[in-house]
């Protein structure tokens, strides 16, 4: 049976600023938050930054990581590409 980690908040927001339909549009952090999290990107490898740079290929790493832990894998035959 596949065990699912809790997903805690990466960033602690203070509070969140709303536009008129109520969508999360700016968060607004603590100072001392700011640089915990300035630590905590210098100790990700420059060969790694580039993903969590690029949106669309962080979101498709994460959907893949949820379709595996979801069971939803399939196996690839190099030969037949």
């Amino acid at each position: 049976m596949p065990i699912k980690a809790k997903q805690r908040d990466i960033i602690n927001v203070r509070q969140y600023v709303t536009d008129k339909e109520g969508h999360k549009i700016a968060a607004i952090i603590d100072l001392d938050e700011l640089a915990r999290l300035k630590k905590v990107l210098e100790i990700i490898p420059s060969s790694e930054k580039w993903l969590y740079e690029n949106k669309e290929a962080f979101e498709s790493v994460r959907e893949g990581l949820k379709d595996l832990s979801e069971g939803r894998t399939s196996r690839l035959n190099i030969d037949e590409l």
